[in-house]
């Protein structure tokens, strides 16, 4: 009961607000720059979504390519860490320069071609 007469004031409260005018006015253009940055925003986030997407398809074909060499072709282990510890430089500058360039042509380049549309001014 007590939470019905709390509701209801507030109700009150809420129907007085919105029928009264409001004491500030906004600029003509204010709708216009609040869909430019939630544009902004909800393109930023699907460029980063396709980033994500690209890099777990690249490091899934990996893993299969992988999982294909140790059961049809019986590969060793051993000889593979041996590998990929003595060139740990060059592996992982390897993997860090190909999400380097995945970032920058799926998120970095068509975010700032986004942003320096015409469309935009």
């Amino acid at each position: 009961m007590l939470k019905d007469k709390e509701y209801k004031a507030v109700d009150d409260l809420l129907d007085e607000v919105l029928l009264s005018e409001p004491n500030f006015s906004l600029s003509s253009d204010f709708a216009d720059k609040i869909a430019t940055k939630v544009g902004r925003r909800y393109t930023l986030t699907q460029y980063f979504r396709e980033f994500l997407i690209y890099l777990g398809a690249i490091a899934g074909l990996l893993s299969i390519f992988a999982g294909i060499a140790f059961i049809w072709y019986k590969a060793d282990v051993q000889r593979w860490l041996d590998f990929l510890i003595g060139n740990i430089s060059w592996v992982a500058g390897v993997n860090v320069l190909i999400v380097f360039v995945l970032l920058v042509d799926k998120v970095v380049l068509p975010y700032m071609f986004y942003r320096s549309s015409p469309e935009e001014a």
